[in-house]
Order: C-alpha cells, then sequence, then structure tokens
C-alpha cells in the first residue's frame, strides 16, 4: 500500500521524534533505519519493518519496490518536508520504522566471543565496532551503559550488521554491573581490554567462550570491572601514541583473537 502525505501528518511526527528522543523509542518499540540500502539489508535480514517512508520524487525507487514485495507500507512524502524528517546532513532518499530487535543476554550464542561495549559514548565508535565484530566473527554484542544502539548514527555506521549480529542492552546507573553478572554467570571467560599490562590477544586461550570488554573513549574499563575479569588484553604497539581509538582497539583485538 502506498500512500501520500503531507507535513502534519501524525507519522512524520513520530518519526521525527524517533530520529532523536531515546525514550520515546524505547517506548515506541521502534527505530529508524535511514537511506535506502540499510533498508533493503533490514528486509532481508528478515527484520520487522513496519513503514517505509520516501520523498514524492523517489516513488519508483527500488527501496519502494522492495517494500511492496515484502507487503510493507509505503508513504509518499511531500519533497520540502521529508528534507526535515533525517538526522544526517543530507537527507537520505528514505526512512523505515524498524521493530527493536535486542534480545536477553541469556538469548545470545554461547560459542565464539561476546563484545561488551562499557559505556561507550559515541554511536560512531560503537557502530564500528558493531560492524568490526561481525566482521571477525564474534557471536554477539553486548550494551552496558552508555549509547543507543538504536541511535540513527550508530546504526548507519554498523552498516547493516546491527540488523545480523544479535545483541543485549542493559540501561541504567548500574548498566556494567548488570551486564557482568549475568556474563560470570554464562559460562564466559571475561577478558578486559587495557592499553598496557595485558597480555597480547593472540595469548588468550581459545578454548572456552569468551567476553572480550571494551570500555568508554576517555576512561577505559573501570578498575572494579577489571578486578572482576579473568584477564587482561592488550594490543602490543610500537609506535609513540599515546593510546588507540576504541573503535580501532577495539577492532583490531577482534582480528587477532579470530586469528588464534
Amino acid at each position: 500500500m502506498t500512500e501520500t502525505v503531507g507535513g502534519r501528518n501524525r507519522a512524520l511526527t513520530r518519526v521525527r521524534r524517533l530520529a532523536r528522543d531515546r525514550t520515546f523509542r524505547r517506548d515506541e518499540g521502534v527505530y529508524l533505519v535511514e537511506g535506502p540500502t540499510l533498508i533493503v539489508d533490514a528486509l532481508l535480514a528478515g527484520r520487522e519493518v513496519e513503514q517505509v517512508l520516501v520523498p514524492s520524487a523517489s516513488a519508483s525507487s527500488d527501496v519502494v519496490a522492495a517494500a511492496k514485495r515484502s507487503n510493507v507500507p509505503c508513504l509518499l512524502v511531500d519533497d520540502d518536508v521529508f528534507d526535515g524528517l533525517t538526522t544526517t546532513r543530507s537527507a537520505q532518499p528514505a526512512v523505515a520504522v524498524v521493530d527493536r530487535h535486542d534480545v536477553p543476554l541469556a538469548d545470545l550464542p554461547t560459542d565464539g566471543v561476546l563484545v561488551v561495549l562499557a559505556e561507550l559514548a559515541d554511536p560512531g565508535n560503537a557502530g564500528t565496532l558493531v560492524r568490526s565484530a561481525e566482521a571477525f566473527g564474534a557471536s554477539g554484542i553486548v550494551f552496558a551503559g552508555g549509547v543507543d544502539p538504536y541511535n540513527p548514527k550508530c546504526v548507519r555506521a554498523t552498516a547493516g550488521s546491527l540488523f545480523r549480529l544479535p545483541f543485549a542492552i542493559f540501561e541504567g546507573t548500574d548498566a556494567i554491573g548488570q551486564a557482568f553478572g549475568q556474563i560470570e554467570g554464562s559460562g564466559r571467560t571475561s577478558w578486559g581490554s587495557v592499553s598496557d599490562g595485558g597480555i597480547a590477544p593472540t595469548e588468550v586461550p581459545d578454548d572456552e567462550p569468551m567476553a572480550l570488554l571494551l570500555g568508554n573513549e576517555p576512561h577505559g574499563l573501570a578498575d572494579d570491572i577489571l578486578a572482576r575479569c579473568d584477564g587482561l588484553v592488550t594490543i602490543p604497539t610500537t609506535g609513540s601514541g599515546d593510546s588507540l581509538n576504541v573503535a580501532v582497539a577495539g577492532s583490531v583485538l577482534l582480528y587477532a583473537l579470530a586469528t588464534r
């Protein structure tokens, strides 16, 4: 079904709030996916797409055709109104409302590496790590405090990996503690990433499932969390730089762990 709407439509007001309001996304149980390529990726991954919105000028686009094949309703939005719906500086030519699909930690696969993002603040870094986690065969992701994985910038940075890699979310003042408690009871060993003082990732035992904990950008992992880890891991470096960006460090660690 395709419908044409103007600027005061209730669906458009809802989309604008979903783009900017974390609490509203949680309460509604949905989030936004921006851009034709990512929308098609979401459809191919079997995600529940509630609605696709495109500017009127894109009525015959491939993403509209893909939505119709999947029986997803499409809204054609006046071109001048559509520009205000997306969060990017240059408007993406399509947005979709998609059902949330995070799962409890207990439902994440127990084999391989579970990546725990502990209070990461930057959605771009978090999204990059989701993308790297899929590329290097991680079994899942845990967002423990910090960034909302359904933040539009994070969704874009995952380049579609968010639709395919299972993940859990912990929120609140003790998000990391709650996540860690469940990880400890899951049979996984826990390895904290530190800038120095840990063993090389290639030396981490590969005979049991593990969780790799990555701390937030300015401060890293808290001392009490490091004390609870079964081991610490450090990337050996040869240059004089102070430290690696968390997205870079996490990606290098995931590559090294995958090649053990």
